[in-house]
């Protein structure tokens, strides 16, 4: 066994704890998380792997730019509305994908 002293006064790392069995549970907790996505995914139909793939690439674009400080939050939903719209030109029954639109961006904004 080790011999290790802990200090009152420097708490330890909570993302990157000395113990490690705690280390061996957060592994398994992410790997078991991570197995039951993949499960999931294998689930649903082509299409629909393919739209979460594409939601996946879209997040990290802006994710990466978000987190960089390139642009600002307001800026890139102006961009993304400003694609969705014209996007939705070439669709047929627009009005009904509309209003799912609408409904899911005021579900996602805490709007209403």
């Amino acid at each position: 066994m080790s011999k290790r002293t802990i200090h009152p006064d420097k708490p330890e790392n909570p993302k990157n704890p000395d113990n490690k069995v705690i280390q061996l549970a957060d592994h398994a907790k992410r790997r078991d998380a991570a197995r039951q996505i993949k499960a999931e995914v294998a689930s649903l139909d082509r299409e629909a792997q393919i739209l979460i793939a594409i939601s996946n690439e879209i997040d990290a674009i802006v994710l990466r730019h978000l987190q960089a400080g390139d642009v600002e939050p307001r800026d890139l939903a102006g961009l993304l509305s400003h694609r969705l719209g014209t996007l939705m030109c070439h669709i047929e029954g627009k009005e009904r994908l509309w209003d799912v639109c609408e409904k899911v961006l005021k579900k996602q904004a805490a709007i209403d």
